[in-house]
This record gives C-alpha cells, structure tokens and sequence, in this order.
C-alpha cells in the first residue's frame, strides 16, 4: 500500500468519525435560540397559577363554607370595636364578685369570641398567608390574654379568695389588670389596622 493511500484512508475514518459524533447545529439545542423557551414560559407560569389555585382551593375546602375574607373582617372589627366596649363597661362598672350569672356570660362571650376568631386565623393563614389580627405575635397575645381574662374571671365565680391590704375579698385589681391587657393588645392592632388603611 502507497503513503498515498494511507493518508486517503486515514482521512476518510477521521472525517466520517466527526460526522457520525457531532450533531447538526440545527438540531442542537442553543441558548441562542430563544422561541423553544418562550413557548413554554406561558406554559409553566399556568402550570404554577393552576397549582397554586389548587393548593388554595384544597385549603378553602378544608374549612367551613361560612368563612370568607369578608365574613372573618366584619368579625373581628365587631370584636375590637363594640365587643371590647361591652366588655370594658362590664369591668370597669358592673363586675361584681358576688353575681355569678354576670361573670358567666361574660367567660362564655369571651370562649365564643376567641373559638370564631380563631376559626377564622386557621382560614386566613391557610388561605391568604395572614393572620386575624394585625400579625402572628400580636395574634397569638391577644387570644392568650383573652384566655387569662375567662381563667381569672373563673376563678372568681369558682370562690377563690383576693384578699386585699384590708383582709377583704376583693378580685377586681387582678380582673381589671387582665382586661387592661387585652385592651391595649387590642387598641395597637386597630391603630396598626387604621394606619393600613390610610397609607393604601
């Protein structure tokens, strides 16, 4: 065999192993060629709309029909406006020790009041990621010092004894004390609440 020869067929395996291993630029996927990419960009950003409508939607169904955004917003302003004015008269003038029917209703509106409340703060967390009052700490402060208030209150209407400097029974101080709290946790969310409003 010739050097010719040799050098013809050297070149032909080296050409045609070039051939069978790079593909055609055609069918080469490029990051200069956009149109693919902007195909599918509506395609996915559906994609994630449908599974975010799906995940609120499986949240929503995991809670009582009654609850909405609106339902839950009229709740709470009745709470913070007209509840806590009934509830600081009451306190503030009318608690007295020895009627326990008084101390009675007022432990059962403060139960009912943070159960519907609270009903409402699992729907808005699971639904609109927010919480019933203004955030997750004072949330959590005002249900807690609705808590210790029905506790005291019970107490009271159970018989325990607050005996004052005097040695008299007398468990308004620490009544007043505990609704005092849950007052002024409950005035720092409408102030937070009305700045909202009037920065929108």
């Amino acid at each position: 065999m010739t050097l010719i020869t040799i050098k013809s067929l050297i070149a032909k395996t080296t050409v045609g192993h070039s051939k069978m291993n790079t593909p055609h630029l055609s069918k080469t996927p490029s990051f200069s060629q956009p149109s693919r990419s902007r195909r599918l960009t509506p395609l996915v950003a559906a994609a994630i709309a449908c599974f975010i409508a799906t995940g609120k939607a499986g949240a929503t169904s995991s809670h009582p029909a009654y609850l909405n955004d609106a339902y839950c917003e009229s709740l709470v302003e009745q709470f913070v406006d007209s509840g806590m004015r009934s509830l600081g008269k009451y306190i503030n003038e009318n608690f007295k020790p020895e009627y326990k029917g008084g101390i009675r209703n007022t432990i059962n509106f403060l139960n009912q009041r943070a159960e519907w409340l609270g009903e409402c703060d699992s729907y808005l967390s699971d639904t609109a990621d927010s919480r019933v009052f203004h955030d997750e700490q004072n949330t959590k402060a005002i249900f807690e010092a609705m808590d210790a208030l029905a506790k005291e209150l019970q107490l009271v209407r159970e018989g325990v004894e607050y005996p004052d400097a005097a040695g008299n029974n007398n468990p308004r101080p620490f009544v007043k004390s505990r609704f005092d709290t849950l007052a002024k946790l409950v005035d720092q969310h409408h102030t937070r609440m009305l700045m909202k409003k009037q920065f929108k």
